[in-house]
């Protein structure tokens, strides 16, 4: 052995014997800290049997560390929402100064794709006047029966749908960004009548789900929906 590997020996043996002499000098240490003898392994010299005090500690072990995960989640959670509700209080007070259509549909791009870094929004208003999809094609949709067929339930319910969308849905919505859609969710823009869709889309396939929570999407519809209105 080299001599600074014997230092290193011998000041590992040092280390120990300190910690020896401190626990024989305070028996009471585990009393204080009982926390650390959750994360201590003593490996008793039984073979393979198990003690019974060692299958309790392991049990226990399991369950902290699920409960450890269970809060972890439940803070994510309450940051998630701390999140979404400020979003949404930055977008009301936005689109109630907004001047117009144009700064309506604006202000909601901005808000979905810088601050909640959604992927791809498709705003589309519905209308029965073809000039004004003539003129303005990127905003409008004609309302026809092609439109109700393919979004039915979100149109005639008002219902919000998360998860894949058909190959119809998204070529209506994303036409420029198809071969990167994975996921979406489809939003009624509507008050007494329905006035179109808003679309959110992400390269995540996991993003939207059907599964999902809805509220923070319903309480953007509301928003949404009643800005247009009164600039339509």
């Amino acid at each position: 052995m080299t001599t600074q590997a014997q230092e290193k020996h011998n000041d590992t043996e040092v280390d120990e014997q300190q910690v020896v002499d401190y626990l024989m000098n305070h028996p009471d240490f585990f009393v204080h800290n009982s926390l650390l003898l959750a994360d201590l392994v003593i490996p008793h010299d039984s073979g393979s049997a198990v003690s019974l005090i060692e299958r309790q500690v392991n049990i226990l072990r399991k369950k902290n560390s699920h409960f450890e995960e269970k809060l972890r989640e439940m803070v994510d959670a309450v940051h998630d929402n701390q999140r979404l509700n400020s979003s949404l209080q930055r977008l009301a007070i936005n689109l109630f100064m907004a001047d117009g259509l144009d700064d309506v549909i604006a202000t909601v791009n901005d808000e979905l794709r810088n601050n909640l870094s959604t992927d791809f929004v498709s705003v589309r208003l519905l209308t029965k006047d073809q000039k004004l999809v003539d003129d303005l094609p990127e905003r409008y949709s004609f309302e026809d029966e092609n439109i109700h067929q393919h979004f039915k339930k979100i149109i005639d319910e008002k219902r919000i749908q998360c998860g894949r969308l058909t190959a119809e849905q998204a070529e209506m919505l994303f036409a420029d960004d198809l071969d990167e859609v994975a996921s979406g969710a489809v939003i009624p823009i509507a008050d007494a009548d329905t006035y179109g869709l808003l679309g959110l889309a992400s390269k995540d396939a996991q993003r939207y789900h059907p599964g999902m929570g809805t509220d923070f999407l319903q309480q953007l519809s509301d928003l949404v929906s009643a800005a247009i209105k009164a600039h339509l």
